[in-house]
C-alpha cells in the first residue's frame, strides 16, 4: 500500500470528513472537463492543467480528450510533489506516522471511543489498537480511506496500481523533461499528520469509522463525478455536503485545500512563463473559487476546457 498511501492525499480528503462551511463557493464557471488550457498573459505557448484521481491509472488518462497531445506539447511536468523516489517517500511518511512519545489513544479518547475505535479497526482491517496504536490518527485515516475505496471497488489492485500522477512524471523523465514538485513530502506530512491536534484527529477517525457506509458511498459518488469531469459536483459533494456526519475542522480544510492552492499559485506563473508546462494535481484542487482554475482566471490568464 505504500504507493497509494503517498498518492491518496487530496482525493481521499473527502472520504474522511472534509465538509466545508457554507461560505465556500462551488463555482460553476470551470467545470465539465478534467483538462484545461492556460494561455494569455505573458505566455507565448499554452500550458495545461490536468485534474487527477490519485487511484486511477493509465486506462483513465488514455480516455481524457487531449491529454496525451497536451503532455507531448509540454517541455516540463509539474506535480504535487516529485514521485521518482517512491521508496524514500514511503519511508519518510512511515517515520512521520509514529505517535509521539508519551501520547496514546487512551489519553486522547474516552474509554468508550477507544473501544469503538478498536472494534471498528478490527472489523475493517482485521487488527486493532494493540497493533495499530503506535500510529498517528492521520496515518490510520489514510489506510482506512484506501480500504474504503477497495470496498467500493473490490477490483482495485493496490499492489499493481500506477497512478496518473506517476504516469505523467515517468513520461517526462523518459523524454528528458524536468519534473517539478509544488511541495515536498514534508509539506504533505505536515498537512496530513500535524494540521490538527491529535485528539481532534482521533475523534474524527472514530466518527468516520462509525459511518463507513456514508464514506464508501461518497467515494463512489466522487469517482462517478470525476469520470464525468464534473468538478463543480465533486466540490459540492466533497466539501459542502450537509449530510456529512463528521465534518473536519476549519484548520484542516484550509491546510489541505486552500492553503496549498495559494502556495502553488505563487509558483505557477513563473513555471508557465519558463516553458510550456503540463500540471497534474488532484482534481479537487481545480474546483471552487479557491481552486487553481478560478484563481488563474482572476490573474488574467485565459482558462479553457479541453474537450
Amino acid at each position: 500500500m505504500k504507493k497509494s498511501l503517498i498518492l491518496c492525499v487530496v482525493f481521499f480528503a473527502g472520504a474522511l470528513g472534509l465538509a466545508s462551511s457554507a461560505s465556500a463557493q462551488p463555482s460553476d464557471k470551470f467545470t465539465g472537463s478534467l483538462l484545461w488550457r492556460i494561455s494569455g498573459g505573458d505566455l507565448s505557448q499554452p500550458s495545461y492543467i490536468l485534474g487527477t484521481h490519485h487511484l486511477n491509472g493509465q486506462e483513465t488518462f488514455d480516455i481524457i480528450p487531449g491529454a496525451q497531445a497536451a503532455l507531448e506539447s509540454s517541455t516540463q511536468v509539474v506535480g504535487e510533489m516529485v514521485l521518482s523516489d517512491m521508496a524514500g517517500l514511503a519511508t519518510q511518511i512511515q517515520l512521520a506516522s509514529i505517535m509521539p512519545d508519551g501520547i496514546t489513544y487512551r489519553s486522547l479518547l474516552s474509554s468508550g471511543d477507544y473501544e469503538r475505535l478498536d472494534s471498528s479497526l478490527r472489523s475493517l482491517i482485521g487488527v486493532g489498537m494493540e497493533q495499530l496504536g503506535a500510529f498517528k490518527p492521520g496515518a490510520l485515516s489514510l489506510t482506512v480511506s484506501q480500504l474504503m475505496f477497495m470496498q467500493a471497488y473490490p477490483e482495485f489492485n493496490a499492489a499493481a496500481h500506477v497512478a496518473m500522477d506517476q504516469i505523467v512524471q515517468t513520461w517526462a523523465s523518459e523524454h528528458g523533461h524536468p519534473v517539478v514538485g509544488l511541495e515536498t513530502v514534508e509539506d504533505q506530512i505536515a498537512v496530513l499528520m500535524d494540521s490538527e491536534p491529535l485528539k481532534v484527529q482521533a475523534e474524527e477517525l472514530v466518527c468516520a469509522l462509525a459511518h463507513t457506509d456514508y464514506y464508501v458511498g461518497s467515494l463512489k459518488r466522487l469517482s462517478a463525478l470525476y469520470a464525468a469531469g464534473d468538478l463543480a459536483g465533486m466540490y459540492s459533494d466533497a466539501l459542502l455536503d450537509p449530510a456529512n456526519p463528521c465534518p473536519a475542522s476549519e484548520e484542516y480544510k484550509f491546510a489541505l485545500v486552500k492553503g496549498r492552492n495559494d502556495k502553488w499559485l505563487a509558483r505557477l506563473p513563473e513555471l508557465f512563463s519558463a516553458a510550456p508546462t503540463f500540471v497534474a494535481v488532484g482534481a479537487l484542487h481545480l474546483a471552487g473559487e479557491e481552486g487553481l482554475l478560478f484563481q488563474l482566471d482572476r490573474l488574467g490568464y485565459t482558462v479553457e476546457a479541453v474537450k
